[in-house]
């Protein structure tokens, strides 16, 4: 599509491809997201073995910094927490971190970058800069097709698929806005015990 769209010459026909190209990505990001859901309904979350939480967390940001829309808004804050053993699903907590991760930067300022910290005690917290989101907004947010007033897109299951995997993995999922230390944002605190 993105060919079709770069050799059509400007005008009506380029106009349509590149609605269709916008409608294509926004179903694929969809999918993405039911996918993920299925996923996490299916009780996905607790594994055998421990993983390292700050690996984790490591690779999806360098994943995430390589998409151009998100290059130069990530902040990593590991604040002398080299490593964090947890029994959680490596694949699980991956869900659980992204859709997180690209909440925040979704609807962010873009102009700020979204910090990521993770703490010796199992509390990996992300937040942003933005509006603060109302008491009553931010109380169902983690519904399922729940969204704020914004006009960012999404779907509105990114945070009731992070709720849902992070009760499977026995930690808790904690919303705050105005971000905690801060007049304005927003900051999902996740704590994972041992």
């Amino acid at each position: 599509m993105q060919r079709l769209v770069a050799e059509l010459p400007n005008g009506s026909a380029k106009m349509r491809a590149r609605g269709i190209e916008q409608a294509l990505s926004s179903l694929g990001r969809l999918v993405e997201k039911v996918l993920q859901l299925a996923q996490a309904e299916s009780g996905v979350g607790m594994a055998d073995h421990a993983i390292d939480l700050v690996r984790s967390v490591r690779l999806e940001i360098d994943d995430l910094r390589k998409k151009p829309q998100y290059a130069g808004r990530l902040h990593l804050n590991v604040d002398g927490c080299t490593t964090l053993m947890r029994k959680v699903d490596v694949d699980a907590f991956g869900i659980l971190l992204r859709n997180l991760i690209e909440n925040a930067l979704i609807h962010g300022l873009p102009t700020v970058p979204t910090t990521v910290s993770v703490q010796t005690d199992g509390t990996i917290a992300i937040a942003n800069a933005g509006p603060v989101v109302p008491l009553p907004d931010l109380e169902g947010l983690t519904k399922r097709f729940s969204r704020g007033a914004t006009p960012a897109a999404g779907s509105g299951l990114g945070l009731h698929i992070a709720n849902m995997v992070i009760q499977r993995i026995g930690g808790s999922l904690e919303l705050a806005s105005p971000a905690r230390g801060r007049n304005d944002g927003f900051e999902a605190i996740i704590r994972i015990p041992q």
